[in-house]
């Protein structure tokens, strides 16, 4: 009986010691002579991520969401084995106002994102040219 109140207060104890919760933060920022362009910030959770709008001069910010068997394989072979089409839609696309956030859940173990103040056809290629990328914890 004692026993397992120790082993009780010991996995509490535990537990409280590791609330962190694991994820990736993703902060993208463009700009030139000390002016912000563009500022987006993307916290990735398994399976569920919060994009924020915080700066773009066209007054929004443009997302597109990747995933499936391709992000999933990127994410787990690595970038330099593994690469989407270029023709591969966004499996969900949306813009915030600068200002706003959107959480989003359901998405795939590896999903990937790009986000630009710049609106227009989004394929896979995005993700090549650094314009965003969340792998999801």
């Amino acid at each position: 009986m004692l026993l397992r109140a120790i082993i009780a207060i010991v996995l509490a104890a535990m537990a409280a010691a590791c609330s962190g919760v694991p994820g990736t933060t993703v902060v993208l920022r463009e700009g030139s002579d000390g002016h912000t362009g563009f500022h987006s910030r993307t916290r990735a959770l398994p399976g569920h991520a919060r994009f924020e709008c915080l700066a773009s001069d066209s007054g929004r910010c443009h997302y597109a969401v990747f995933g499936g068997v391709c992000a999933g394989l990127s994410a787990a072979l690595g970038d330099g084995r593994v690469r989407c089409a270029e023709d591969v839609a966004p499996r969900l696309q949306f813009d915030l106002k600068v200002g706003e956030h959107r959480s989003v859940g359901g998405l795939p173990l590896g999903f990937r994102h790009c986000a630009s103040g710049r609106r227009g056809p989004v394929t896979a290629a995005c993700l090549r040219y650094g314009q965003g990328r969340s792998p999801s914890a």
